[in-house]
């Protein structure tokens, strides 16, 4: 990146001759500009990043979000909300907040939104108590205050940064017309949010634009952000040199980061040219203490490190557990003065010698101490200032803890250097601290306890970061997925390449409904912010290794990241599964048993009356307790849609849109040109829906898309042009029938993709985007049983469900139906194409089934499959997944 921004400016420094300002998301690249180049341009040239140039337009200042959080926590009345919503402030005002910022940046119509919002709770609310309910209208109350945030802030010339963004994007105008002979250079890395946008659309008229991420450096124009773009074939990436690896516990990925610079070092490689990306802060601390102490290799980092992942965030954290057990039970629990007095710091810095845990280890007769007898201990310690704390005073609360972060910010300030990111955290607190308690002091009647206290602290070092920067030009270089860094490396390794890590999961983080969201196109500036940042690391990178952890457990599901999953769809690259773990895995937890009730037999009953699919037959087979959830208990999640069921739902409608008008017809050449003719603009029609550039998720879809698409109708051209004949009998077809299992009737029911008949002979063909490593399946008599309870065998299953629906559902109106062939259509591994996977029962190749045989061979294990999944005898057992 560094050689891109140089050709810039010398481009610039050689042919421009205004007064400059040079903007950027990115602090990195300001810096970089401004270290290398400043005393090359005039003093009247500026540096901005686009923060501080909205700062210089607007007059105002940013504030932290946690600073804004407690400010915003003053404005409330209590008279405004029910008593409990009103002290369960620190858990919605977070979320609230982050709703403010994303419809400020998303520009999105405040009015518009908030009678959206109040319109669909006041639906959800409605009661005949109007009194009661009128003051439970949430949104109500949160439409006044986000006018009353915004104003107290302007009276003040600060904001928050939505609210800053928005504001600037308003003075704009103004501040290029007063500036017209200044020439504006922005410089682009990741994605454009909405804001950024209208930015770029306004500076590309008196500026120049340069797109960092771009294969070749020039100047963007008005048109080029106009358009409906798509990047061409050209400047997609190339997804080779890749290892995807899979282990099965968090702390595995150090071990295998380990082994990988080991070889790399065998092979002369330079440290310096080694970039590693913990997915999870959490790891960022042994891989560093790995390769620093065991590999013996230097250091470089970069890392933004959240308060809670700093030890000495624990350290607090047992204080304050102390603290809401001594408001519970008026004296202290034995466990949480252990746990406070043996804790490392508390050691190392307050006690030292001093022999207090011996001494109480010795009263094993109580489970509680009483605060006497810490008093008798403690009472010339600096201790003594956290344990004599009154859990009912909010102002002692805060100066206690006030004056405990001092004295142990002097206990650390000796050795500043090695207690850097400790002092960091402890300063950081003490101000947070010290705004809270001027709330306090200017605000009548608020009510706020120990509990409430250790919600801020939890929210704020959830929040709030320490950036940790050491260089070192000869050392592997460690730094955050979404940090700028400008050097080209070698190899990159990114662990903890996790669904809900990478990128990260913020579904927690809104109060606004997805319905709303889907409504007002709120986008999820996330996942395209995240994934820019991929396609920047792997576009400078030569070798690239994800690790990511395959077993679930109190971090995060085990499930590898989509974007995992999207690469392996266009690269083809296999997982490499370390099958023996570097630390055994043992599980005790026994499985989930739920016994069948009569209200369970009921929704079973009701299931099989609207319908069973062999996707519902495939869900309980995969975990019989996922069934129970989703079809009897109905806790869908409708907000997360796979991306792989995304692009096949895509791929599943253009191909009905483009293959629709010769339903009913046999297939031509003629029809084949028409449907290459129009299939790329069918692709962006369907992509695009009111959108109007591909980008982020759907540009990487694209690409996918079109590979299927165009394989798919070559596919059928191939056929043609060897003199095959095909009728297109039905396309996407939704079709149903009644099955008899004793005195029930099942209604199984299935959308089929695709019938047709291939030189006379009816195929029933099911479209699957992932590849096929096999170029047929055969199925022998005593395995067809297997395939209803395999899932494994998931595809062959609902084909040959779909065989009994041809048979003997009223929609297909021949009176003699034809026995049809089966078979899976589906890309090639290791090839560019599209072909088909014939579906063979009992070893005969190429063989129709016919119903007699169907009747005698397949259907008794169907009927048995779905009579177990009714049979009240049997209950609902988890099944423990192997990931």
């Amino acid at each position: 990146m560094k050689k891109k921004i140089n050709k810039i400016i010398k481009y610039i420094l050689k042919n421009i001759n205004h007064k400059i300002i040079f903007i950027s998301k990115d602090s990195t690249i300001i810096e970089y500009i401004r270290t290398k180049y400043s005393s090359k341009f005039s003093s009247e040239t500026k540096f901005f990043t686009i923060e501080k140039f909205f700062e210089n337009i607007s007059g105002l200042k940013i504030l932290d979000d946690y600073s804004i959080l407690l400010y915003f926590f003053s404005l409330l009345k209590k008279d405004d909300f029910v008593e409990k919503k009103f002290h369960d402030f620190f858990n919605w005002g977070p979320k609230i907040l982050n709703d403010f910022q994303k419809i400020d940046f998303n520009m999105i119509n405040i009015e518009h939104f908030f009678s959206s919002i109040i319109s669909s709770e006041k639906i959800n609310k409605w009661s005949f108590n109007f009194l009661e309910q009128k003051k439970l209208f949430f949104w109500e109350k949160i439409h006044k205050y986000y006018y009353i945030l915004q104003s107290q802030l302007l009276k003040k010339g600060i904001a928050y940064h939505g609210m800053l963004f928005k504001i600037g994007i308003s003075r704009l105008d103004s501040f290029l017309y007063h500036n017209f002979n200044t020439k504006i250079v922005l410089l682009i890395v990741d994605y454009i949010a909405e804001y950024e946008k209208i930015l770029t659309k306004k500076i590309i008229q008196q500026g120049l634009i340069y797109h960092l991420c771009e294969k070749n450096i020039s100047i963007s124009t008005l048109e080029h952000f106009n358009e409906k773009r798509i990047l061409n074939s050209k400047t997609r990436l190339q997804y080779d040199n890749f290892k995807i690896i899979g282990v099965s516990k968090e702390i595995e990925q150090v071990k295998i980061v380990e082994n990988i610079i080991c070889k790399l070092m065998k092979k002369d490689q330079k440290p310096n040219k080694i970039l590693i990306i913990p997915g999870n802060n959490n790891l960022t601390i042994p891989l560093i203490h790995s390769i620093k102490r065991k590999l013996e290799i230097d250091i470089s980092f970069n890392i933004n490190s959240p308060l809670n992942d700093i030890p000495i965030y624990y350290t607090f954290y047992s204080i304050f557990q102390l603290l809401l057990n001594k408001n519970k039970f008026s004296k202290f629990t034995r466990k949480d003065v252990i746990k406070v007095l043996s804790n490392g710091y508390i050691q190392k810095f307050f006690l030292k010698k001093n022999s207090i845990l011996e001494k109480l280890n010795l009263k094993k007769n109580s489970d509680f101490f009483c605060e006497n007898l810490i008093k008798k201990y403690l009472y010339k310690n600096n201790l003594w200032i956290i344990f004599k704390i009154q859990t009912n005073n909010i102002k002692m609360i805060l100066i206690s803890i006030i004056g405990f972060i001092r004295k142990f910010k002097k206990l650390l300030i000796t050795n500043s250097r090695k207690h850097f990111l400790e002092l960091k955290f402890l300063f950081k607190l003490e101000i947070y601290i010290q705004q809270l308690r001027i709330i306090v002091r200017k605000t009548k009647n608020l009510y706020l306890g120990i509990n409430d206290v250790f919600n801020i602290y939890e929210q704020f070092t959830k929040t709030e970061n320490i950036r940790y920067f050491r260089k070192n030009r000869k050392g592997l270089y460690i730094t955050g997925f979404i940090d700028i860094f400008l050097e080209n490396f070698d190899v990159v390794i990114i662990t903890s390449f996790n669904e809900g890590v990478i990128p990260p999961s913020h579904n927690n983080h809104s109060l606004i409904p997805f319905d709303i969201y889907k409504k007002l196109q709120i986008h999820n500036i996330n996942e395209n912010f995240y994934f820019h940042h991929l396609t920047r690391i792997i576009q400078f990178s030569k070798e690239r290794y994800f690790i990511y952890k395959n077993h679930p457990d109190e971090i995060n599901s085990g499930e590898k990241s989509h974007f995992i999953h999207r690469i392996e769809i266009i690269s083809k690259i296999k997982i490499e599964k370390i099958k023996k773990s570097f630390f055994p895995i043992t599980s005790k937890r026994l499985p989930i048993v739920i016994y069948k009730t009569k209200s369970i037999i009921q929704c079973l009953h009701k299931l099989i009356n609207k319908g069973l699919s062999p996707s519902s037959i495939h869900l309980y087979n995969y975990n019989p307790l996922l069934f129970y959830y989703k079809k009897i208990l109905k806790l869908n999640e409708p907000e997360k849609i796979h991306y792989k069921k995304k692009i096949g739902k895509i791929i599943h409608k253009i191909l009905k849109i483009l293959y629709n008008p010769i339903k009913e017809s046999l297939m031509t050449i003629d029809c084949i040109h028409k449907m290459k003719k129009n299939y790329e603009e069918t692709i962006k029609e369907v992509l695009l829906e009111k959108e109007e550039i591909i980008e982020g998720n759907n540009m990487f879809f694209y690409y996918i898309i079109k590979n299927y698409i165009e394989n798919f109708i070559s596919w059928d051209e191939e056929f043609i042009r060897k003199g095959r004949k095909i009728f297109i009998k039905e396309i996407e077809r939704k079709v149903s029938a009644k099955l008899n299992i004793g005195s029930k009737k099942v209604n199984l029911h299935g959308i089929i993709d695709r019938i047709d008949e291939y030189d006379g002979k009816i195929r029933i063909l099911d479209y699957k985007i992932g590849f096929s490593k096999i170029k047929e399946i055969n199925i022998s008599l005593k395995n067809i049983e297997n395939i209803f309870y395999d899932v494994n065998h998931a595809k062959t299953m609902q084909l040959l469900i779909y065989v009994y629906l041809w048979f003997k559902s009223s929609v297909f109106k021949d009176s003699k139906k034809k026995s049809p062939i089966i078979g899976i259509v589906s890309p090639e591994m290791n090839r560019n194409n599209i072909f088909q996977v014939p579906i063979n029962i009992c070893h005969t190749k190429k063989r129709n089934i016919t119903y007699a045989d169907y009747e005698i061979n397949v259907l008794p294990f169907l009927i048995k499959r779905i009579s177990d999944i009714l049979d009240p005898r049997m209950p609902i057992i988890e099944k423990f997944i192997d990931f």
